[in-house]
């Protein structure tokens, strides 16, 4: 029988109980979702060196029952209740319990760092060899992983656990009682929204556009046909019940379509739920992308404080006062960090999911998104313009137009329900319809 233990401390994904720095961000549903994924991240790599040693992996948990953890993990490792006490009296009963089960190496890990991979496990065991105490180091202070190959419950004890000098009392404490120790190299971990684009980093990314439409005859084609046949992606028609030609226009240009009741929000999210895309773009049905977006989105992603982002916008026809407006866009967007629907929105699949999608209001779930989306990372803003249709400006008038949406944002921020926002908006037009 192997003398090697490794034991993840982690905590069944009940909403509202775990990742509770990230609520903000992702919502209760969000934060589990994402604890959830962790934790089974750092059991994979787990797994990989429990393949010569089937006992080697134990499962400390919080929440939930040994029964609801075996039917979300399985029933093939040992689990066993982390029990009362801070931090460093859970972890401490962890050890003593197994070094009385005749464990001589033992090896502790928690679920917030996604860079800890099978290598730090098993760099963590050869240096037990020769050392009493091994931690792993994390960047906010604390440790995401600690060996020991005897028990010293003086490191567990009075540490300022949830601080940035954990790792260094602990050191102390090591020094104190003449432990030979081994630091590995610093990780990061995952626990303020800030840190989430370290999660979402990812390589070779395919990209999906979504375009939610009605009655978008008269610019789909435009749309589809500049966008073209992407490399290493998709196209997502989602319909809100077109009664012109819409869908067949957009089935003759090669795009996925499917059908939603009419709602941008929801249509976009209803795109978002079949998309195959590590990477999210919302694309208006007017609005028609650069020659290289793909490109210049990927590139924008491979800054990883980067969890999404907008294009600039040119309006055309052109006039003087809508040159005002591209300004105003730039402008607006590179000082707040709050591009609109029209600028065309990117964002990565995991983290949209994560989020909860679109709000599924009747207006502003952009600006509704993209506030939620500023909290968790940076916006990146592509000054190579995507070009949209002025119909609106010149159907309503650009200055009207200008007002109302101006009168729009402002009622939006003063918490008047989207739904009568959206009947102040479209009013005019509907009484055209009417008439």
């Amino acid at each position: 029988m192997s003398r090697q233990k490794l034991i993840i401390f982690t905590r069944y994904p009940e909403p509202g109980k775990v990742k509770t720095r990230l609520i903000p961000a992702l919502g209760k549903e969000g934060a589990a979702s994402l604890h959830q994924a962790m934790t089974e991240h750092t059991l994979r790599w787990a797994k990989s060196l429990s393949k010569k040693n089937p006992d080697l992996i134990e499962i400390w948990f919080e929440g939930g029952t040994r029964r609801m953890m075996e039917e979300w993990l399985g029933p093939e490792f040992n689990y066993f209740h982390q029990g009362d006490g801070d931090l460093g009296e859970r972890m401490a009963r962890a050890f003593q319990e197994s070094f009385q089960r005749e464990k001589k190496e033992i090896v502790l890990v928690g679920i917030d760092c996604p860079e800890l991979t099978a290598f730090h496990g098993q760099a963590a065991f050869v240096a037990l060899k020769n050392h009493d105490l091994v931690l792993g180091p994390a960047n906010d202070g604390g440790y995401c992983l600690i060996g020991l190959r005897r028990m010293v419950p003086e490191i567990f004890k009075s540490i300022a656990w949830g601080t940035d000098t954990v790792h260094h009392e602990t050191l102390d404490r090591a020094k104190n009682k003449g432990l030979s120790v081994k630091n590995l190299n610093i990780l990061h971990d995952v626990d303020v929204p800030q840190d989430l684009p370290l999660w979402e980093r990812t390589s070779n990314q395919s990209l999906s556009v979504i375009i939610p439409t009605l009655n978008e005859e008269n610019h789909i084609r435009q749309t589809l046909e500049h966008i073209g046949k992407i490399s290493h992606g998709e196209v997502i028609v989602v319909d809100g019940g077109s009664m012109d030609n819409t869908v067949q226009i957009a089935e003759e240009c090669g795009a996925r379509v499917l059908s939603s009741r009419p709602s941008r929000g929801g249509q976009m999210n209803a795109g978002a739920s079949e998309a195959s895309g590590d990477l999210l773009l919302f694309l208006h049905a007017d609005t028609v992308l650069p020659d290289n977006f793909s490109s210049l989105i990927r590139q924008a992603m491979t800054d990883p404080e980067v969890v999404g982002g907008s294009f600039a916008l040119k309006i055309q026809p052109s006039t003087p006062l809508l040159l005002y407006i591209e300004r105003n866009v730039t402008w607006r967007t590179k000082l707040f960090r709050l591009p609109y629907g029209d600028q065309a929105i990117f964002v990565k699949a995991s983290l949209f999911r994560l989020m909860g999608g679109y709000a599924d209001i009747a207006l502003m779930e952009d600006v509704e998104f993209v506030r939620r989306l500023r909290k968790i990372g940076k916006i990146a803003f592509i000054p190579v313009p995507v070009i949209t249709s002025s119909r609106r400006y010149e159907k309503m008038g650009a200055p009207r137009a200008i007002l109302k949406n101006k009168l729009v944002l402002f009622g939006y921020y003063m918490k008047i329900p989207p739904s009568r926002l959206a009947q102040f908006y479209y009013r005019k037009e509907k009484e055209e319809k009417k008439g």
